[in-house]
């Protein structure tokens, strides 16, 4: 295999960027299960799963801790260095970094890892730099779309989904 990373930003890949003020005056994200769904199926694999993101908030950490990602970065400001101390802790290369993110913040990033992964919302510029492009909105699985495309590209997908289903009915 020749990635061993795949790194996701939060807002506007797992979300769809909006932010939603409750009445508790705190700030609310809303998720889609299906990425969820994906990062099972990405975790059947050895890929990493990583998430960096520029806000740090308790909902996003709460997110990613029922997701059982290992390892999380909120709060990083600049992503290309916090991504290079973590491709030098988990031994591995920019080629072997698939990074996913749809913003200005991300485009250090996205510019030079094996392989750049956005949405449609994302600006022309980003888009111009990235591999492939969901069809998927941030928030409403583009997490998976881009999960499943990686994995069949790299001819992974039907182990995936064989051992994230042998796993169900072990766990029944």
């Amino acid at each position: 295999m020749r990635y061993k990373l795949f790194i996701f930003d939060v807002d506007g890949v797992f979300t769809d960027g909006g932010l939603y003020y409750l009445g508790t005056g705190s700030i609310g994200r809303k998720f889609n299960v299906r990425d969820g769904l994906g990062i099972r199926l990405l975790q059947q694999t050895a890929l990493v799963s990583v998430v960096v993101s520029g806000k740090k908030t308790e909902i996003v950490m709460k997110r990613m801790k029922v997701l059982n990602i290992p390892h999380v970065y909120l709060g990083i400001r600049n992503k290309l260095s916090t991504v290079e101390n973590i491709m030098r802790e988990l031994d591995a290369t920019f080629e072997e970094v698939i990074f996913m993110g749809d913003d200005w913040n991300d485009m250090p990033v996205l510019e030079k890892v094996g392989c750049a992964i956005t949405v449609p919302e994302a600006s022309r510029e980003i888009k111009d730099v990235c591999a492939y492009v969901t069809e998927n909105h941030g928030g409403s699985g583009a997490v998976r779309e881009a999960i499943e495309w990686i994995l069949k590209k790299e001819n992974l997908f039907d182990q995936a989904v064989k051992s994230f289903l042998a796993y169900l009915q072990n766990n029944e």
